[in-house]
């Protein structure tokens, strides 16, 4: 089912480092936080939820920044078991969906490519717009990530 004409979801991606940032001010409009890991680096930190900054959720992923079997964007070998899976877009779908009436924030390490390819199909399919994410020079939207969530969204 094609969701225009509900509620608009609100989303906005961003970097890691600009996700950290604004779990550390406070906030009054409810959110929640997709946060997309590489699972071959270490982080100092991450999101975090509370009351101060309006964070009631975060759901963690982790899979490798690349389009499809190759090389992800570190130059590293990756295969298809290495990038977003399908319980990782379902997973999306269903988060989305139960917090859809607060601010969805999506952030992967740069904010560009994963978070922009999940934000899109988001944006997409809740509002039938994904254009910011698409022709600029802000986002480079992973197609891997935009399609298998873009699938998991419609499969409702």
């Amino acid at each position: 089912m094609w969701p225009f004409g509900k509620k608009k979801v609100q989303v906005t991606v961003m970097s890691r480092e600009n996700a950290v940032q604004y779990c550390r001010e406070k906030h009054r409009q409810p959110s929640v936080i997709i946060s997309i890991s590489d699972p071959n680096r270490t982080y100092e930190t991450g999101p975090f939820c509370s009351k101060e900054n309006g964070v009631t959720a975060i759901l963690p992923l982790s899979f490798c920044d690349a389009d499809g079997p190759g090389k992800d964007v570190y130059g590293r070998d990756v295969d298809e078991s290495d990038l977003m899976q399908d319980e990782d877009a379902a997973k999306i779908a269903r988060f989305v969906r139960e917090n859809r009436d607060k601010l969805i924030i999506v952030h992967c390490d740069a904010g560009f490519s994963r978070s922009a390819g999940v934000g899109a199909a988001i944006a997409k399919y809740f509002t039938g717009d994904a254009k910011r994410y698409f022709g600029g020079v802000d986002y480079e939207p992973n197609m891997w990530c935009y399609s298998k969530t873009m699938m998991a969204l419609l499969e409702d």
